[in-house]
């Protein structure tokens, strides 16, 4: 019986399965677009598209992604002539998705600058979250920009600066009892 069982929820848990795909080529349309509104010019590279993931996490999934796949363009990729100063090639984004043991992990990198600890430092201090003499990683510095309202953009505009921050990111992802990692190297990019 336990056996028949077990094949059962077997095949019913694999009929919720559906591959990112759909999802993943979304992103690209998306990137497309945030390419023409940004003037920059960049590689995004698909990996990982025939992933399965539940089809309940599919949906809530892709508003977290557009947001952080908007971020990774506008902030993260320097501007076509400041690559060019830097030395840097043409810029990439990429979007994976693989299994890590009973996980899937989706993971967005850019090329670009990386993200600047200690500007967030700064305006962590400005906005009284921390204090000038407190000693944190770059790590839990970082993670101010999970902060709801917290933003580093310079203007707002209809691409991100919107108001509508990391947090919702980071939300989003709680409530699918996922987490979000970042790793960045200043001038060389970031990956989340």
């Amino acid at each position: 019986l336990s056996k028949s069982t077990k094949r059962i929820q077997d095949q019913v848990m694999s009929l919720r399965m559906v591959a990112i795909r759909d999802t993943f080529l979304k992103m690209k349309r998306i990137a497309r677009d945030v390419s023409k509104k940004t003037n920059k010019e960049f590689d995004f590279i698909l990996k990982g598209e025939d992933t399965e993931i539940d089809k309940t996490m599919v949906d809530a999934l892709s508003d977290p992604l557009i947001h952080l796949i908007r971020n990774a363009i506008d902030h993260g990729l320097e501007s076509d002539e400041d690559r060019i100063t830097n030395n840097k090639g043409k810029g990439q984004v990429s979007l994976e998705a693989y299994h890590r043991g009973n996980n899937i992990v989706i993971e967005i990198k850019d090329d670009g600058k990386g993200i600047n600890v200690e500007a967030i430092k700064n305006k962590a201090i400005e906005r009284g979250l921390m204090h000038q003499d407190q000693i944190l990683s770059d790590s839990e510095i970082i993670n101010f920009i999970f902060h709801p309202g917290f933003s580093m953009a310079k203007q707002i505009s209809d691409v991100s600066g919107r108001g509508v921050g990391l947090d919702v990111v980071k939300t989003s992802i709680d409530k699918l009892k996922g987490k979000v990692d970042i790793s960045t190297t200043l001038g060389k990019g970031s990956s989340f």
